[in-house]
C-alpha cells in the first residue's frame, strides 16, 4: 500500500512537473519575432531643404518605456528625395527591443551637438512592408484659416521661417504676422505653397507650374517645370476641373524608369533648373490634368 501511494506520489509530482514545463515553454512561444517594418523618410530643416549626411544627425524610434528600438543616421538623399532608413524589428508583443504591429513609436531626433527634438510619432506597419513618412527638424508654428463655409484649415511652418520673412514684410510695408494663406505676390500661389516649393512668395514670377507639356501617343506624358534644389516633387491629377479631386500620381525620372511616388531633381540647395518627369496617363480617360507639388 506505501509503495503505491508512494508511486502514485511520484508519478503526480511528474505530471506537475511536465505540465509546469508545458505552461513556461507556451508561455514563451506567447511572444515571438515576426520580422522587421522599413520606415523609409525625408528629414528636412527649417528652409524645406532635404538634409544630407552632413547634417549628422540620428533618427531614434522610441517607444513608450523610452527605450530605443531602432536608430540610424541621416544618409545623402536619394533620387526620391529620401535620406533614412529605419529598420524596426517586430515581436507578436512589444518588447523593450521590439515593437508590435499597430504600435505608435516616437521619433526622436538627435544631433551631434546633444540637441534632441521629438517630431511626428511612426506608425508600425507589418512585417516585410514599407511606410514612408516625413519629418521637419524645426519648431513649428500654426496657423489656422477658415473659409466661407466654416472649414477650418491649419498647416506649421517653421518658427525660424516666420523670422526671416519678418524683415522682407517690413521692407515691403506688410503689416502683421507671416499668413502663410495670403498671397503676397498676388501670383495665385499661397505663401505656404511657395514656402514649401522653395519659390520667393515676393515675386509674382517665381512660382512652381508647369513650363512645358507633351503627351505623345502611346508613351508617359512629360510634364517640364523649374525645380529648386534640394526640394521634392511630386504630380497631382484629376480628371474634371469642375469640383476636381486631386490624386497623387507615380512619376519617373525618364521614360523607361521604374515609378516613384516624388523625386528630387537635386540635393544641392544652390541648383535652380529645369526638369521633367513622367507621368503614365489613366487607360481609358477622355480628359486628365495635371499639376506638379512640392512634397
Amino acid at each position: 500500500m506505501n509503495r503505491l501511494m508512494k508511486k502514485i506520489g511520484r508519478s503526480g509530482v511528474f505530471a506537475a512537473v511536465f505540465a509546469a514545463m508545458n505552461a513556461a515553454s507556451f508561455a514563451m512561444a506567447a511572444n515571438f519575432p515576426v520580422g522587421t517594418h522599413l520606415v523609409k523618410g525625408t528629414l528636412k530643416d527649417w528652409r524645406n531643404k532635404v538634409l544630407t549626411s552632413s547634417a549628422a544627425v540620428t533618427i531614434q524610434a522610441v517607444n513608450t518605456n523610452g527605450s530605443v528600438i531602432a536608430s540610424t543616421t541621416v544618409a545623402d538623399p536619394t533620387a526620391d528625395g529620401y535620406n533614412f532608413l529605419l529598420q524596426i524589428p517586430l515581436s507578436s508583443t512589444a518588447t523593450d527591443s521590439t515593437a508590435a504591429v499597430g504600435d505608435s513609436l516616437n521619433c526622436v531626433l538627435v544631433q551631434d551637438s546633444g540637441l534632441s527634438l521629438a517630431v511626428d510619432p511612426i506608425p508600425v506597419g507589418h512585417a516585410d512592408t514599407v511606410s514612408t513618412v516625413s519629418l521637419a527638424f524645426v519648431n513649428m508654428k500654426s496657423y489656422t484659416s477658415t473659409d466661407d463655409k466654416g472649414n477650418e484649415t491649419t498647416v506649421s511652418v517653421p518658427a525660424e521661417y516666420v523670422d526671416t520673412i519678418a524683415p522682407w514684410m517690413e521692407a515691403k510695408e506688410i503689416e502683421g504676422d507671416y499668413d502663410p494663406f495670403a498671397d503676397y505676390d498676388q501670383d495665385g500661389t499661397s505663401n505656404y505653397l511657395e514656402y514649401r516649393a522653395g519659390t520667393n512668395p515676393f515675386f509674382e514670377f517665381d512660382k512652381l507650374a508647369i513650363s512645358a507639356y507633351a503627351a505623345p501617343q502611346g508613351a508617359p506624358h512629360a510634364l517640364s517645370f523649374e525645380y529648386v534644389g534640394g526640394h521634392v516633387y511630386g504630380v497631382a491629377t484629376t480628371f474634371s476641373l469642375v469640383n476636381p479631386q486631386w490624386a497623387t500620381q507615380p512619376v519617373m525620372k525618364s521614360e523607361t524608369d521604374s515609378e516613384h511616388e516624388q523625386v528630387m531633381p537635386s540635393a544641392d540647395e544652390e541648383d535652380v533648373g529645369m526638369a521633367t518627369i513622367y507621368v503614365v496617363p489613366a487607360e481609358g480617360a477622355t480628359s486628365q490634368f495635371f499639376r506638379v507639388e512640392a512634397k
